[in-house]
């Protein structure tokens, strides 16, 4: 049977994330694997907005953080590069971000605790994205602090017992172990692949 292009799936966190890539095969979502990838380099702080660069002057402060946006952004075309060279992807799905972008200043993120607070978690999943889009993946985002099953359940329309059951069956595929950042992930990817899933 012919399996489309990869839907990828990203669960983002502080120097990692979880990727799930999904495919239809026969009009229904096929699990194609999942991948753990790291998203900075050793011997650099995984969240450096929200701590290290607090206790530093700005200067030593900027330093830190341009070294680690570095090591992101190579991490995470290294991530979406291997993804691209594995599966025929076309999606990279992940949540929105709480702001469009952060100030060039840094003085000005580390000046306000809400964006100081959203600023590591933005580099992060702002890096992957930008990765997947340089490389010609589609990004789609879902609104945060959304359901992305939920959102799977309306597209493909199904309830949602029905959804989960689904992602229950990829994760008895993937095996052990398929945490919650797991299903997220594949959750995020049936929320795009399901609107093409025959019924």
């Amino acid at each position: 049977m012919r399996v489309g292009k990869a839907v990828i799936g990203a669960s983002v966190h502080y120097g990692r994330a979880e990727l799930v890539a999904l495919a239809l095969e026969g009009g229904a979502p096929r699990f194609l694997g999942r991948r753990r990838v790291r998203l900075v380099a050793d011997g650099l702080p995984s969240a450096p907005y929200h701590h290290e660069a607090l206790e530093l002057d700005i200067g030593a402060a900027t330093a830190l953080v341009d070294r680690v946006r570095r090591s992101v952004a190579d991490c995470a075309n290294a991530a979406i590069s291997t993804m691209l060279a594995t599966w025929r992807t076309g999606v990279l799905v992940l949540p929105a971000s709480p702001y469009d972008r952060l100030p060039d200043s840094l003085e000005e993120v580390l000046g306000s605790r809400a964006l100081t607070l959203a600023a590591d978690g933005m580099l992060y999943r702002e890096s992957l994205a930008r990765a997947a889009s340089e490389l010609g993946m589609e990004v789609r985002r879902y609104p945060r602090k959304t359901d992305p099953a939920a959102l799977a359940a309306e597209a493909m329309r199904l309830d949602i017992a029905a959804v989960n059951a689904l992602i229950a069956r990829f994760g008895r595929e993937a095996g052990t172990p398929w945490r919650k950042d797991h299903k997220l992930a594949a959750a995020a990817a049936l929320s795009v692949l399901g609107r093409e899933v025959i019924r």
